[in-house]
């Protein structure tokens, strides 16, 4: 029996280093705040993560969920979610909610449906999937077999 090459140590390098790239260019795009991208990208995620699974609607470019769909998020789980100490967060939160990106309602934090029609926040899903694209080819030209798992140990 043959098995794939092991090529994790690998995956991971490239992987770190374009996840830290991908980063960094949306956080430039977005004010130059990795931070402020970190919690933005945090709150939105939290709003739709039960939306993950559903691949029948909301998949397109401009098939936004709408606010009846978006889940809020209290502060203390989006703290303990992105593993940072609220004296950092907080401000951020504030700053995202003073510029209309972030809206603080009864049950929690939600970004509205409203700024993912943005010209800036469509060009940067566009972004992002071409980055996406561009990612999984290099792990293909490094002779990674992807969809395949290789766990054990050896």
């Amino acid at each position: 029996m043959s098995f794939p090459q092991d090529n994790r140590r690998l995956t991971g390098r490239l992987v770190a280093f374009e996840l830290i790239d991908l980063l960094s260019d949306m956080a430039h795009r977005y004010g130059g705040d990795l931070i402020s991208l970190l919690v933005f990208t945090g709150v939105w995620t939290a709003n739709t993560a039960h939306l993950r699974t559903t691949t029948d609607r909301y998949a397109a470019l401009h098939d936004i969920p709408p606010d009846s769909q978006r889940r809020p998020i209290s502060e203390a789980e989006l703290a303990e979610r992105l593993c940072l100490p609220r004296h950092i967060q907080d401000p951020y939160v504030a700053a995202l909610i003073e510029v209309g990106m972030i809206e603080r309602r009864d049950m929690g934090l939600v970004v509205p449906s409203a700024v993912f029609t943005r010209a800036e926040m469509l060009a940067g899903t566009n972004d992002t999937y071409g980055r996406l694209i561009e990612i999984l080819a290099r792990l293909r030209q490094a002779g990674v077999s992807l969809g395949e798992s290789e766990t054990s140990g050896r």
